[in-house]
């Protein structure tokens, strides 16, 4: 098995495992793709910060939507210019994220009442930095691939519930700002129906505001992980957009700036988690039906997301003379039950895998978007090495992290 021209087995010979690895240029196709749908496109880096994909996404004129300001100033050391980047504090400010972004000239994004009233306030006090936000609102309905994943309606902490407007009006009058955006992100992993819904509301609720520049539709483009399913087609979105652009266009009798952020999309089928085969288990369940496990030195500290959200992420073993196919389930090191990468509802179910042995290989797909970025040092595990893969070339990103590294931190902060 390769990525791109480079044997897996080569990655993990001269990289070790469990890696993270990338590959450029099935990163290359989907920023293609998704560049087509809207005039201006951000990148949701949250789904993967890795540096080097980063510069890619700068080097093809993509924009940042950073949700902390710690990966604004990441963004800003990848080499992202301050009006590339758009600041989307969901719930609150910490102590110095306005005082940064006025300072630095960062475009703010406020989801709270509470957000609009303190960048408000904080701009009255240092009388410098930009008097223009956007507003992120909850249009009172949200839609994901998990419960965990939606970010609309009654039960989401996320944006200005939509009965509120008035009152951001009112707020940013008192302060002087002004309202030059509008923007609305109702989950991950949505599907076409919803978003074509969910964008004609925003539009309705851009009408409300007369100086009005940008519309934000957000991401939760759809994303399909199976590989043996054909990969959910976006491209009808593009005349949706289009639509609810011209709407606006013929309200306001200007051109307005219309924005689209995805993650998962552009990065999730670039990522590969490569990990090795430890060992075989098996118990018998009530019916005394044989259960058999693959254990392997992937666990949930290095992707979390079947264990969180049920998720599914193709497995390939690579080795010589594979078993036949049989029912298997996949789990890693960690001491939870929960450690199995074959799930289903939440629950480990198996799967119909080649029976590998001790030794062997095994290959997670779609593994790039919240991969390593939402990895941990649960069990004392070190966090694992970033590899790219760019044609026949294979490139260390971020070196593997070592049991001193973890302790030395540790011993700083108590000095």
């Amino acid at each position: 098995m390769k990525i791109e021209s480079v044997e897996v087995r080569e990655i993990a010979r001269n990289f070790g495992t469990p890696v993270y690895v990338y590959s450029l240029e099935m990163l290359r196709r989907s920023i293609a793709e998704i560049k087509e749908l809207s005039p201006v496109t951000r990148y949701a880096m949250k789904a993967c910060s890795n540096g080097r994909i980063l510069q890619e996404m700068r080097n093809q004129g993509i924009k940042i939507d950073a949700v902390s300001v710690y990966e604004v100033q990441r963004a800003q050391r990848a080499g992202f210019k301050p009006e590339d980047i758009c600041f989307t504090s969901d719930v609150f400010f910490n102590s110095e994220d306005v005082r940064y972004c006025l300072e630095n000239n960062i475009f703010v994004n406020c989801g709270t009442l509470g957000m609009v009233e303190e960048y408000g306030r904080a701009w009255k006090e240092m009388g410098k930095g930009k008097n223009a936000i956007s507003i992120r609102i909850n249009p009172g309905e949200g839609h994901g691939h998990s419960k965990k994943t939606n970010t609309g309606g009654p039960y989401s902490k996320h944006g200005i519930w939509h009965e509120n407007l008035n009152d951001v009006k009112q707020i940013a009058e008192k302060y002087g700002l002004t309202i030059s955006g509008v923007h609305m992100h109702i989950g991950s992993g949505g599907d076409m129906e919803h978003l074509k819904r969910i964008t004609a509301r925003l539009v309705e609720f851009a009408k409300q505001f007369a100086e009005l520049k940008t519309i934000n539709f957000g991401g939760g483009l759809p994303y399909q992980y199976d590989p043996d399913r054909p990969q959910e087609d976006i491209t009808g979105y593009k005349s949706i957009l289009a639509e609810r652009m011209k709407v606006l266009d013929s309200h306001f009798g200007r051109k307005i700036i219309c924005e689209i952020e995805p993650g998962r999309r552009f990065v999730a089928g670039c990522g590969y988690l490569i990990g090795e085969v430890r060992s075989l288990n098996h118990t018998y369940d009530e019916n005394r039906k044989r259960l058999d496990y693959v254990l392997t030195n992937v666990g949930f500290c290095h992707l979390i997301r079947p264990m969180a959200y049920g998720s599914y992420h193709p497995i390939w073993f690579v080795g010589d003379d594979l078993g036949p196919e049989q029912d298997i389930i996949v789990a890693g090191p960690v001491c939870e039950s929960g450690d199995v990468l074959t799930q289903e509802n939440e629950e480990p179910v198996a799967r119909k895998l080649p029976m590998p042995k001790a030794g062997d290989l095994m290959v997670v797909g779609g593994a790039g978007a919240y991969g390593f970025a939402m990895a941990s040092n649960y069990n004392t595990q070190p966090l694992i090495a970033e590899v790219v893969v760019d044609g026949d070339k294979a490139t260390l990103t971020r070196r593997r992290q070592t049991l001193d590294d973890i302790l030395r931190e540790e011993s700083e902060a108590s000095a």
